[in-house]
């Protein structure tokens, strides 16, 4: 039997407490973690290389030294000599992580080792363009396991997993034909300008972390409810899944560059290397069928390295859109985009591709007037009668997309009054969505790191800096701001109602002139001005 002690000396009785709940703590990371990596199987480089190798991915296929066999002293060293800007600590709460990954999971370790060639060169070189330590491309395994498409509970996608609001912030489009919060390198960009932000704040990285896991604003309560300042001595302080994201991180880093050491090693994937592939900037409206069809690609690898279009099409006659293709594809492509998009264009017609619940543009006889169908949410309050099929048919949708819509809805029989969100498309002229997206481009309130800067400020010890973030939001958005008024209910707090809008709690002092203690003192019914 190991011995099992605590290599970091911190307030004993709060990490204590912690770490006891630490296994009940991980469930979210964890469920989060397999269902990336399951969906990730789906992916085209990924089946290719299971039909070559005949092997099975669902099951453990390493022979080697278990990590729960392994001293605490030896974890303790390597980790030592691994370079890195995070304080790679290391205690039982990470070695809970490293069994978890290395024992229970170890034949997903070596797929990810494999297809991490792929991706850590883009990382790097990006992250290292903007000024930020290399080593946090490690955020990505356990943010979403290598797969672009991840997409968690709470609604944040792609590689990096970005909130809707954080990543038009940071310049991602994310619209009903392409989000940009899917695509490797315009994420890692985004990924690098915020991390940079959070640093200019906390200048630690253990609190960068975690507050690129929960929000800045939850880790300066923390750091003002614990009166610390390093993340150990804040963790008890901390939401239950921050408390566990900065160990999973340690743990990533271990298993990734000691995989060896348990017999675990790199998987042999097809996908092709940074180097031996490219992106083209495409000047036409192009389907990925037509290209399929012209160049013999398949439409399973143009969706694997272009993971950021949701209906196979690249609107590029409306902005400037990019496709990432095997380096030997990308000249014969740029002699070629004529034709290709010229190819069975009544098939691929816009009007002829309905996907359920996706924006579909239907070109009228006059070439002069083009509508699009955009989805809106329609909300229905369950009547006695009601059940999933009525409801279904009576707004033309399938019951599976309606479940999907309404998850927080669990039950199979309805309760009456229970509102349901229902998507129905309607037709709106094209350049009316176009006018809309820029705007809604301009006023995107962002969740603002400004401000956390400011609320940082007045927390000992932490120096933080004013200087203008490069992507603040100092842009005119005057042109549009919608102002709602809040009716203040028993219980609810400035950050709850934050929260329900979706913006800042400074937005919302701002507006009604309020300060950190008159906050602290709303009561039920009162208004306030939510712009």
């Amino acid at each position: 039997m190991i011995k099992y002690k605590t290599i970091l000396l911190l307030p004993t009785v709060a990490l204590c407490s912690g770490i006891a709940q630490a296994q009940n703590d991980t469930d979210d990371i964890y469920s989060n973690f397999e269902r990336n990596y399951n969906e990730l199987l789906h992916s085209y480089y990924i089946k290719q290389n299971e039909k070559l190798s005949n092997q099975n991915y669902g099951a453990v296929t390493y022979a080697g030294h278990q990590a729960k066999e392994t001293s605490d002293e030896q974890y303790e060293q390597r980790l030592k000599q691994i370079p890195s800007c995070v304080p790679l600590v290391y205690n039982s709460v990470v070695r809970n992580h490293i069994i978890y990954y290395i024992d229970r999971i170890g034949d997903r370790v070596g797929v990810m080792l494999g297809i991490s060639k792929y991706y850590f060169p883009i990382f790097e070189n990006i992250l290292d363009a903007y000024g930020v330590p290399s080593d946090l491309k490690y955020l990505v395994v356990i943010e979403s396991a290598f797969n672009p498409k991840a997409v968690s509970r709470a609604g944040a996608t792609g590689l990096w997993q970005f909130m809707y609001a954080t990543g038009r912030t940071y310049d991602l489009r994310v619209n009903s034909i392409v989000d940009d919060r899917c695509d490797p390198i315009k994420s890692t960009v985004a990924a690098a300008k915020y991390l940079k932000d959070l640093y200019s704040i906390y200048h630690d990285w253990s609190l960068v972390l975690a507050a690129y896991n929960c929000g800045p604003g939850n880790v300066n309560k923390a750091i003002k409810r614990s009166g610390r300042t390093t993340f150990w001595e804040i963790y008890d302080y901390l939401p239950k899944e921050t408390r566990n994201y900065v160990p999973a991180f340690i743990a990533a880093t271990y298993f990734m560059n000691y995989a060896d050491k348990h017999g675990i090693y790199p998987q042999e994937l097809t996908k092709p290397l940074d180097l031996v592939n490219d992106t083209v900037i495409v000047s036409k409206d192009i389907y990925f069928g037509q290209i399929e069809k012209v160049m013999n690609i398949p439409m399973d690898q143009l969706r694997d390295m272009n993971p950021q279009y949701k209906m196979d099409y690249i609107p590029g006659s409306l902005a400037e859109y990019s496709l990432r293709l095997p380096l030997k594809d990308v000249e014969r492509f740029i002699e070629l985009e004529d034709s290709i998009s010229n190819t069975d264009k009544d098939k691929y017609n816009p009007s002829n591709l309905i996907n359920g619940g996706n924006v579909e543009r239907v070109i009228s006889s006059d070439d002069s007037t083009q509508t699009v169908y955009v989805t809106k949410n329609i909300t229905h309050k369950v009547q006695s009668r009601d059940s999933w099929s009525s409801i279904a048919r009576r707004y033309g949708v399938t019951v599976s997309d309606l479940r999907k819509w309404n998850r927080k809805v669990k039950s199979n029989k309805l309760r009456k009054g229970t509102l349901l969100t229902v998507k129905q498309k309607v037709a709106v002229e094209k350049k009316k969505v176009i006018a809309q997206e820029e705007a809604e481009k301009e006023s995107i309130v962002e969740e603002s790191i400004v401000a956390a800067n400011n609320s940082v400020s007045n927390v000992e010890k932490i120096p933080a800096t004013a200087k203008k973030q490069p992507n603040s939001t100092k842009k005119d958005v005057s042109k549009k701001v919608v102002s709602k008024t809040h009716v203040v209910k028993n219980g609810e707090t400035i950050s709850k109602i934050a929260a329900k809008y979706k913006v800042s709690e400074a937005q919302i002092l701002k507006a009604n002139g309020l300060n950190q203690q008159s906050a602290k003192k709303i009561r039920p019914g009162q208004k306030l001005k939510i712009k």
